[in-house]
């Protein structure tokens, strides 16, 4: 097997082991209780893993509790083949950037659970994707308004926690609104963590989680990337009458609910370990995230492969680091990775045979049709023949289009579920 085969195939092997539906139906029975004491349950699956999650908790409810579910259980997802057995309502909504379909899965979701009584459970399957797939801004704002600030976001450099604290305080379903739906019923949330921290309020923005964060927070954050006076009108004085009026603030605490993080970054990073020593490999895991810009964290990952001089060795290191658009080429966070990487191997002069693989574990990279990209000795050896200029690449922010005239772009296709982003490091 070349370097990439093996890197690719840790990937998908470990993709498969934790798959979403097998890590739902696991989860449950531990939940025994409360579908016991529920007189209907009401499911619930919103993110880029939802119909695999769904279908795990339908699995598991329909062979111990197949009388208490109420109607058809609501599935909403970023467009994907949808592989289930189950009847349920599959709304397909929008990402990364939120649509008119993403107002209606909020407004059929909360009608759904606002059917919900005292005797009641709802069950709450959340996974990355959520913020833009369930986005219902709040009164005066509109939807091109919320899109425009999503994008000045997306741009900024802004990282995750930040978006999200600004996310929760323009919306009507974010930050705890949504399992305020849900009372006076009690509340399951099983979340699969697309946050490095595993910051409860931040995956999905915290559609049921309580929030700490505030209006002024929100303002400081949009301050802080210098992006509050480009912001449209309707989201400045939105966020300044939110300040000045406590009741307009996101839920501070809740006694209705259960919250579990049971799959995320960290490890999904330990599964890749496992597999790897499992074959006979020297692994090397970074306990350090990337959540800096790709281009400096590729040279940082770069700087600790070059003191790593046992051979058969694969490091495993993850995050989800950030990209300054300053370009108007193609690629995502993964992709600019792997050329910042490429670049510094090429200024070292280095003859090192390895492969890196960098890939987002939802099987997209950005706005692109890859998973991430591979710097190997085929993609050096095409690199070198070729006349491509890589600074130029790089500074348009075009590393899909660099690596697909290398023949070195990961394409998986969606996977089911998504937890931030992974480096395969094999070093022979």
């Amino acid at each position: 097997m070349t370097l990439r085969d093996i890197a690719h195939s840790l990937f998908a092997e470990a993709i498969a082991t934790q798959s979403p539906s097998s890590i739902v139906y696991e989860s449950s029975k531990k939940y025994d209780t409360y579908f016991d004491d529920a007189t209907r349950i009401f499911p619930v699956a919103v993110g880029k893993a939802s119909v695999e999650m769904m279908s795990g908790l339908l699995d598991y409810l329909n062979e111990n509790y197949p009388s208490k579910i109420y109607k058809k259980p609501i599935v909403v997802s970023n467009p994907q083949e949808m592989i289930s057995t189950h009847d349920f309502t599959h709304i397909v909504s929008s990402h990364p950037t939120p649509d008119d379909s993403s107002l209606y899965a909020s407004r059929v979701v909360l009608d759904y659970i606002d059917q919900s009584s005292e005797s009641d459970l709802a069950i709450f399957l959340i996974s990355g994707g959520g913020s833009s797939l369930l986005s219902l801004p709040a009164d005066g704002i509109s939807l091109d308004d919320k899109i425009k600030l999503t994008q000045l976001l997306l741009a900024s450099g802004c990282n995750i926690n930040d978006i999200n604290t600004v996310r929760k305080h323009v919306s009507k379903i974010k930050g705890g609104r949504l399992n305020s739906a849900a009372l006076p019923s009690r509340s399951i949330s099983l979340l699969i963590s697309d946050v490095i921290n595993d910051d409860l309020s931040s995956i999905a923005s915290g559609p049921t989680v309580a929030d700490e964060t505030t209006f002024h927070d929100a303002i400081n954050v949009l301050n802080k990337y210098n992006i509050f006076e480009k912001s449209p009108e309707s989201i400045q004085n939105h966020l300044k009458k939110g300040v000045d009026n406590s009741a307009m603030e996101t839920p501070k605490e809740f006694d209705n609910n259960i919250i579990e993080i049971i799959s995320s970054n960290i490890v999904f990073r330990k599964t890749l370990a496992d597999l790897a020593e499992a074959k006979n490999f020297n692994v090397v895991s970074l306990e350090e995230t990337f959540e800096g810009l790709a281009i400096d964290d590729a040279e940082r990952l770069y700087d600790k492969v070059t003191n790593i001089n046992k051979p058969n060795t694969i490091i495993i290191s993850g995050g989800e680091t950030l990209v300054n658009l300053n370009g108007n080429g193609l690629g995502g966070r993964n992709q600019e990775f792997a050329l910042s990487f490429l670049r510094k191997y090429v200024k070292e002069n280095s003859k090192r045979e390895l492969c890196l693989y960098s890939v987002g574990t939802d099987g997209i990279d950005g706005p692109t049709d890859a998973a991430g990209a591979i710097v190997d000795s085929d993609t050096i050896r095409e690199y070198q023949s070729s006349d491509l200029n890589l600074e130029s690449f790089l500074s348009n922010n075009d590393s899909y289009n660099f690596f697909r005239k290398l023949n070195s772009l990961i394409k998986t296709g969606a996977t089911g579920t998504n937890i931030a982003d992974i480096q395969i490091t094999v070093i022979k």
